[in-house]
């Protein structure tokens, strides 16, 4: 069977799936990379309750992987690429971070779901999104 041959409308049902699969490599193309920075202090209780209820699982989930984790501890010298963040006060304090722009922030740590819920709705606002941002996360830390 040659192009010619196969019926127009299942040539562009295979454009469309072709188009479909190309999308997320645009998405990536102008390089920049998401991260959510956390900072945090030893000391800062909420950040161990965090720590133990989310941050344990929170590489798996799908948020956790297009979003990786990044931690900074406000005790020690901020690294040079993070200069730029100011304003944090609070522990835990969260940034999204979509290559140096950054894209919102979660203030504290109340409980999973709450969590989940802000990292969700942060997610939909990174420039370029055409990934589903629906929530993969462990049983326990919704509950």
């Amino acid at each position: 069977m040659t192009p010619s041959n196969i019926p127009a409308s299942v040539r562009r049902a295979l454009l469309i799936a072709l188009l479909w699969l190309l999308l997320p490599l645009a998405a990536q193309a102008d390089g920049a990379r998401t991260e959510l920075v956390m900072f945090e202090l030893g000391t800062c209780i909420y950040c161990a309750v965090w720590n133990d209820a989310v941050g344990r699982g929170y590489a798996e989930t799908t948020l956790g992987q297009r979003a990786p984790l990044r931690r900074v501890d406000l005790r020690h010298r901020r690294p040079d690429d993070l200069r730029h963040v100011t304003g944090v006060r609070m522990t835990p304090t969260f940034v999204l971070l979509h290559g140096e722009q950054e894209v919102g922030r979660i203030l504290g740590y109340v409980d999973g779901p709450n969590f989940w819920r802000q990292l969700q709705a942060l997610m939909w606002q990174v420039p370029g999104r055409l990934e589903d941002t629906s929530l993969n996360v462990p049983a326990r830390a919704t509950e």
